[in-house]
């Protein structure tokens, strides 16, 4: 008799598993179906943002030009064997296209450049005229530490953007004695305080951008 009363019992139990189970089964596959519609409900907005946020630096570092190639001519392998065998080995150039003037005749080229900084890599562009002129830089991804590294937009950024641009020809160097830079011949950039890795990141990212200008673009 006690046998038969416990069978019920343990039926009931595996029932309510058996039922508990299916129930997160389905939630799962609904969060699932919601979650990859979000993504293709997302995905080309986010996409389109990043594009617009690297074609607007490749602008800001290249005012004057029309517009920019679509292909992204970059010789991967030359730069890879070129920045190895540099001191700048640990910056990785992404991109390399071409500007245009009105007529679309090449007048120069922007790049996308990475780097390791402090936390994490940091990402932005530069523009160099056929006529050996580095225009600038601009950051395009940047997740240092705030207050610090993330104050490169200030202090580094408007270092590279001086009247008439910088030569393309020589190397950039980080100090941190105050002595910055003072006109266009200066190779110093002044580290920004208390952030020399995230400095040193950037302007080595410059120098390997200026590299592979000097080597296989021009």
């Amino acid at each position: 008799m006690s046998s038969e009363a416990k069978t019920p019992v343990k039926r009931s139990e595996t029932g309510e598993m058996i039922h508990n189970a299916a129930i997160l089964f389905v939630i799962t596959l609904i969060a699932g179906i919601l979650l990859g519609l979000v993504y293709q409900i997302t995905k080309n907005p986010i996409k389109e943002q990043e594009l617009n946020k690297v074609k607007g630096a490749y602008l800001a570092v290249y005012p004057d030009a029309k517009e920019f190639g679509l292909d992204n001519i970059v010789d991967s392998e030359k730069a890879s064997e070129l920045l190895a065998k540099s001191d700048f080995a640990g910056a990785t150039i992404n991109e390399v296209r071409e500007a245009y003037d009105e007529n679309k005749n090449v007048i120069g080229y922007v790049m996308q450049v990475t780097n390791k900084g402090y936390n994490d890599n940091v990402s932005f562009s530069l523009g160099v005229t056929k006529d050996g002129i580095l225009n600038g830089i601009s950051l395009i991804s940047i997740a240092e530490t705030p207050g610090l590294g993330m104050n490169a937009e200030v202090d580094i950024v408007p270092q590279y953007s001086v009247d008439g641009g910088l030569p393309t020809d020589q190397v950039y160097e980080v100090v941190k004695d105050g002595s910055g830079k003072s006109d266009a011949t200066d190779t110093k950039i002044e580290a920004i305080s208390g952030a020399t890795i995230t400095s040193k990141a950037i302007t080595a990212g410059v120098n390997a951008g200026l590299l592979y200008y000097q080597q296989v673009l021009k």
